[in-house]
């Protein structure tokens, strides 16, 4: 069974807006592909369709087996909380709680008993090599360990898909490096993950990049080429 499963999903705003169009995808599991196009792809629209936070004007999506076109909004708030882990480019961390305190809240709407939660959050910063940072609050890390401590929390869960939208835009290159590193070697441990990005250097990693132009997927593979395959994919989505 597909991990995730997109199939003719378009999205329109108003009469004159093709954010996507007739889009299919399949996701299989430990897959780790990343999706590119120009600003004002579709980028950022795909996410939010991929992770329920929108949904399609037409065609179907299914998260780990479940289509989400008859769920209720609680019932689509569950399987995103149980099913989907998001990282974001700001890390959107709590300054004030700890690196476990921040990884904990990924497990508040998982239905996870809080006596479990500061184990399973120690467990997920050993997996992104934070076991020395455990006690540190935000302000005392680096760039790369904040957004470290966000996968930590996205994958606490152990969520179907993760999807990290553009997880190296606000670091440097070295730690650039050492996300990818990490969100590689997850993958290789069987997580799902797709990383929006415009960032070349980020594409030409993936064995499996998805391409969009004008809310249409123009490409879905892995080019022989990567620089000239993805060379249009400066700056951010929709």
């Amino acid at each position: 069974m597909s991990i995730l499963e997109l199939e003719d999903v378009t999205k329109t705003f108003g009469p004159d807006v093709v954010a996507l169009d007739s889009v299919s995808l399949r996701v299989e599991r430990g897959e780790l592909f990343t999706i590119v196009g120009r600003s004002g792809s579709g980028k950022s629209t795909l996410m939010n369709v991929m992770g329920t936070l929108d949904t399609p004007t037409s065609g179907t999506v299914r998260v780990d087996g479940q289509d989400t076109s008859g769920l209720t909004d609680r019932e689509t708030t569950e399987l995103r909380a149980r099913s989907i882990g998001f990282v974001f480019q700001s890390f959107h961390l709590d300054d004030g709680q700890t690196a476990t305190g921040n990884v904990m809240t990924g497990l508040l709407y998982a239905g996870v008993p809080r006596r479990q939660r500061r184990a399973l959050a120690t467990e997920a910063l050993e997996r992104v090599g934070l076991a020395h940072r455990v006690g540190h609050r935000p302000p005392q890390l680096s760039g790369g360990e904040r957004q470290r401590v966000a996968i930590a929390r996205a994958i606490v869960k152990e969520p179907a898909i993760v999807l990290a939208d553009e997880p190296t835009g606000a670091l440097d290159s070295r730690n650039g490096d050492l996300v990818m590193a990490v969100l590689e070697r997850l993958s290789a441990e069987g997580t799902t993950i797709a990383v929006i990005t415009h960032d070349l250097t980020v594409a030409a990693r993936s064995a499996r990049r998805v391409e969009l132009h004008d809310g249409v997927v123009v490409d879905d593979g892995a080019p022989a080429d990567a620089g000239a395959r993805v060379q249009h994919a400066t700056g951010g989505g929709r």
